[in-house]
């Protein structure tokens, strides 16, 4: 940056000829002007400006360096106006990568009321339940559950989502309601997991239990899972906000009301600390809005 200031200072003084006009167009003393000009010149290594008590004139040199310099001056201060106009209007496209379910039950009315704020804005959405490569495909943010694994990625939490247990009346009939988080381990329990089931953890406050669940299905989308639970197959462990409309509709009730399942937290992840205005703008936006939804941070 300092080159650059340099640069603008060289061809402030060249236009005008003097160094006392110059430098009170820059707002700068004509004493540091002048040392800044000679400091050019010596890293240049040759002779830009020819100073006398009357004006300054251009060296051969300087004229060809003016010319070059001009350009660039004008360039940056382009970027720098367009760079502005970005700050008030951001616009661009936005790659946003989530899984399916998670887009839809939550991001999809956050996203169309961001998209009416910010038109200018064009969202690309890459819905899997796999985790992109943020970095080799152009992801700018990726919301995931948990945090990730990779050290040189950048997480910011967005909420804490609150779980319980439901199950189907249908099921609940033939096999009987739990009554303790212990007798979880003779029904069939659906998991949502990439992997190896891990155990259910459960809290009642101060109280936490651990059972190990065993079930027919484990998926790595929760809304199979839920469904795979309003058709009777067991009970699952479910975000709250996805279950509410199986809830409404009477596919699912609550099991063990007085419990909830271990919260996951929902992270933002990026591969870089500070933010594009129209990266910061949709994660402020999204996490303000997803408090409406019924989870914290």
């Amino acid at each position: 940056m300092d080159d650059l200031r340099d640069i603008a200072h060289f061809v402030e003084v060249a236009r005008t000829r003097n160094f006392s006009q110059a430098a009170a167009r820059l707002g700068v003393p004509s004493s540091t002007l002048s040392r800044r000009i000679a400091e050019l010149e010596t890293g240049l290594g040759t002779q830009l400006l020819v100073r006398t008590t009357r004006r300054v004139d251009l060296t051969e040199a300087g004229a060809l360096f003016l010319s070059r310099c001009e350009e660039i001056v004008e360039a940056a201060r382009g970027a720098r106006a367009e760079l502005s106009e970005l700050t008030r209007r951001p616009r661009g496209t936005l790659r946003v990568s989530m899984t399916p379910d998670f887009g839809t039950t939550f991001l999809a009315p956050v996203i169309a009321a961001f998209s009416t704020s910010h038109p200018e804005i064009t969202l690309h959405l890459d819905l899997n339940p796999r985790r992109a490569d943020i970095t080799a495909e152009g992801i700018d943010v990726a919301i995931r559950i948990g945090l990730p694994a990779e050290p040189y990625l950048f997480a910011r939490k967005l909420i804490t989502a609150r779980r319980g247990l439901y199950a189907s009346p249908a099921y609940l009939a033939e096999m009987g309601e739990p009554q303790a988080p212990q007798d979880l381990g003779r029904h069939r329990c659906l998991s949502v997991s990439t992997g190896e089931p891990a155990p259910w953890v459960l809290h009642k406050g101060e109280q936490t239990e651990e059972v190990v669940v065993h079930g027919p299905v484990l998926a790595n989308a929760p809304g199979m899972v839920l469904r795979l639970a309003a058709a009777g197959l067991g009970i699952a462990a479910a975000d709250e906000v996805m279950a509410a409309n199986y809830l409404d509709r009477g596919d699912l009730v609550p099991v063990l009301p007085g419990w909830s399942i271990r919260p996951v937290p929902v992270y933002a992840v990026t591969s870089t600390k500070v933010h594009p205005v129209k990266t910061r703008l949709f994660l402020e936006f999204v996490q303000k809005a997803l408090k409406s939804f019924g989870v914290t941070e």
